[in-house]
């Protein structure tokens, strides 16, 4: 009987051994338990700003602009399309364009509930600034004179009573030509997109066209319009992408984005696919 006594006294011992084992085995468990669920905290640092739509960058731009935003066998493309997707890659964002009217991108994205931001070759202006904030300088732009082959007029110039010339609708080329050119007697007619103030002076509607350098020499390209630019008229212009001035992280964001795509040789890239040449100078 003694050692049944002895035998179910050892037995106990090692029943109540294997549980505190089993218990500190819990105990380490738990204890590991905080590491799992630092993981997420990467996720969260990606996100350092807000959108409309999560993980989508929606850009406003008046997509009639060749070639920085057009639109081609039912796709948006050009250079600003091409420079924002790039960005997007860097920010880890979808990005996503919305057609509007050049007149409407600054006061729809004041209001905040269409599109994050605007891309749409805007030129960055004082009275803009005071609207909207913009990015660095993306592009360096100039004005220019276009008229077509074989015009007897070689610049600004010979403009004078009784010339008209074309521009776009609350664009800077009109407002250099109506400050510059009204007081010399031409005509400013302001169009609704730059390809319908070509149209006119390809009908012979207007004697020249007052418009961004770049894009008008893209314009000029094609031969069957028997258009050329004669003249480039300095005005220091640069072009920047524009957010709401409530919105500083997605523009710091767009801005770091930036910086890198002109350091790696992306820009130039870019750049060269849509004007034909490197660019002279990065801003």
């Amino acid at each position: 009987m003694e050692k049944v006594r002895k035998l179910l006294a050892l037995s106990l011992v090692v029943v109540l051994a294997f549980g505190v084992v089993g218990l500190a085995g819990c105990a380490n468990g738990d204890a590991e338990e905080p590491e799992e669920t630092e993981e997420p905290a990467d996720g969260e640092d990606a996100a350092e700003f807000d959108t409309l739509t999560e993980g989508k960058i929606i850009v406003g731009s008046d997509t009639a602009y060749p070639p920085f935003e057009f639109v081609e066998g039912g796709e948006t493309v050009g250079f600003d399309i091409d420079l924002m997707n790039a960005v997007g890659e860097r920010l880890g964002y979808e990005v996503e364009f919305l057609t509007y009217k050049f007149d409407a991108l600054i006061t729809d994205l004041q209001a905040g509930t269409s599109f994050d931001m605007v891309a749409s070759a805007m030129t960055i202006t004082e009275e803009r600034a005071e609207s909207v904030d913009f990015s660095d300088p993306y592009i360096n732009s100039n004005q220019s004179l276009a008229v077509s082959v074989g015009s007897d007029i070689a610049s600004t110039d010979d403009l004078g009573e009784g010339d008209k010339v074309g521009v776009q609708s609350g664009t800077t080329g009109e407002l250099w030509a109506t400050e510059n050119l009204e007081p010399q007697g031409v005509e400013v007619v302001p169009y609704d997109d730059i390809l319908a103030a070509f149209a006119a002076l390809q009908a012979g509607d207007v004697a020249g066209v007052v418009n961004d350098l770049p894009i008008s020499q893209d314009i000029a390209e094609d031969e069957t319009r028997q258009i050329e630019v004669i003249q480039e008229i300095d005005t220091g212009e640069q072009y920047g992408f524009a957010f709401n001035q409530d919105d500083d992280a997605l523009r710091e964001a767009v801005n770091d984005a930036l910086a890198e795509i002109k350091s790696d040789g992306t820009y130039e890239e870019i750049y060269e696919t849509w004007f034909g040449a490197p660019p002279m100078s990065i801003p």
